[in-house]
């Protein structure tokens, strides 16, 4: 190792500390897997994938080896973020002839729902998911096999990642033609084996929208649900310009409904002001001392006790002060109206900085889970044989969880910034503790003295290591909460 004492910020080289990346496929797992084909999730350049294969009883099927060759084609031709990708196709020893794509750790739309996620990741799902529509739509391609099933929510940062092109159909292709659906998400057409088109896919969104936000885009949903295909919009992006149309009215309807109500309390006072003030000024000469110093205190504002007459000879025995608050009807409209503006804006800015603490809590606990992936790892392919290594791995864990922590809250309100630390705090400490729990008693390494054997040795140095990593994470913590308030 290149190492120069004098400056812990110098960059040098590790030793090899055995860890080998191979070129072919290794630590094997099938994965669950409905239909004709079968799933394993492989590594290969330290790198997972999923390896898409048939079935042993389907390898020799003309048809699913077109059917295969087919989903093939039209993946690797798409090219989006919300769609998963394609690498390639191989011949495996394992296998057999697949198709190479990427590993997604996330889980099912059902999954993701079934956790009671917060409004903000919802539209965001649907938005995304909406997109990948889109895209693929804009290619000629049918999914026809749109579910929740098919739909993967990641487990960090809660992204779309549709999947499964298995039953799909493009204008390209002049073969493999048949009916192909999940009947609770068929659209009528599909049930009934005519034609179908890109609408077919807008009626099971219009199923998938329903469960994503049952309170919110009704109409729209009905609309993507009509039994006649060319009642319902004619493509995705008909449907996010729906969508866009009624968060505008949405956000605006609030203040609509505040305008109309100080409206309508105007109009309902105005007959009763009208006639008090016309009774008032009635009661006065058209020109008089008196309605010459009323004139002065509504021009003036004068309410001092002693009020004279605009010639100065002599002091009124009882002087009449009107303010010029009570003599403008309109003064209360108005008042009301920016007193309701304050109030509502200020309720819709909590609301707004609630619903980003909550999205805020909801994704960091799947970014705390994703930074103790490693030492979930190292227990399952290892075992702990090092308490050093495993206390260091948590280390390095725990400090990128507070990093992230950082992150996140320095982009939230200031007034919610305190409550998400208080949460993400506890929230690590509660996940760092579990795993010391349930490995309380492990051999220590300590120092240099007294190795056992090469192997003891090697492990020292692997936790050194481990333990600088920890330590430069540390530093970068604590400068950022120097930064952070």
């Amino acid at each position: 190792m290149i190492e120069n004492r004098d400056d812990t910020s110098t960059s040098g080289f590790i030793n090899d500390s055995g860890y080998k990346i191979s070129e072919k496929f290794s630590c094997y797992t099938e994965l669950p897997a409905k239909g004709y084909c079968r799933l394993f999730k492989a590594q290969r350049f330290g790198q997972w994938f999923v390896l898409k294969s048939l079935k042993p009883e389907y390898t020799n099927d003309l048809v699913y080896k077109g059917l295969l060759d087919k989903e093939y084609q039209l993946l690797v031709q798409m090219h989006n973020d919300h769609i998963v990708r394609i690498y390639g196709m191989e011949d495996d020893e394992v296998a057999g002839h697949c198709i190479v794509m990427e590993y997604i750790d996330g889980r099912t739309l059902d999954e993701f729902l079934a956790e009671n996620p917060p409004q903000n990741a919802r539209q965001m799902v649907t938005r995304q998911l909406l997109e990948a529509i889109g895209y693929y739509h804009g290619l000629q391609i049918i999914h026809r096999d749109l579910k929740p099933s098919n739909i993967l929510i990641t487990r960090n940062g809660n992204n779309v990642k549709l999947i499964d092109f298995g039953l799909a159909d493009s204008d390209s292709y002049a073969v493999l033609k048949g009916a192909a659906y999940t009947k609770a998400y068929a659209a009528p057409e599909q049930l009934a084996g005519a034609a179908v088109d890109c609408r077919a896919d807008i009626y099971a969104f219009g199923l998938i929208l329903k469960q994503l936000l049952p309170n919110r885009y009704k109409n729209i949903a009905r609309k993507c649900l009509q039994p006649q295909k060319e009642k319902r919009y004619t493509s995705a992006e008909e449907v996010a310009a729906a969508m866009k149309k009624y968060d505008l009215w949405r956000k605006r309807a609030p203040w609509f409904v505040a305008a109309m109500l100080a409206l309508a309390a105007l109009l309902a006072a105005f007959p009763l002001l009208w006639k008090h003030f016309g009774e008032t000024w009635q009661t006065f000469p058209k020109t008089s001392p008196a309605t010459d110093t009323i004139y002065q205190v509504l021009t003036y504002q004068d309410t001092r006790p002693e009020l004279r007459q605009p010639d100065g000879n002599q002091t009124l025995d009882h002087p009449v002060t009107i303010s010029t608050e009570t003599a403008n009807p309109d003064f209360f409209a108005a008042k009301s109206q920016r007193t309701d503006s304050i109030l509502n804006a200020r309720k819709q800015e909590e609301t707004l900085a609630q619903e980003a603490l909550d999205n805020a809590i909801y994704n960091f606990k799947f970014t705390v889970d994703s930074c103790f992936e490693p030492v979930d790892q190292y227990i399952k392919s290892n075992g702990v044989k090092c308490f050093n290594i495993f206390h260091n791995l948590i280390d390095i864990a725990e400090n990128k969880a507070r990093i992230r922590e950082c992150q996140i809250r320095y982009q939230l309100p200031v007034s919610k910034r305190s409550s998400f630390f208080n949460y993400a705090k506890d929230f690590i400490l509660k996940k760092k503790s579990s795993y010391k729990q349930e490995y309380p008693r492990l051999e220590v390494y300590p120092n240099e003295v007294g190795f056992k054997d090469e192997q003891t040795r090697q492990l020292w140095e692997e936790s050194q290591k481990y333990g600088k990593e920890a330590h430069q994470l540390y530093l970068e913590w604590k400068e950022l909460m120097r930064t952070v308030k």
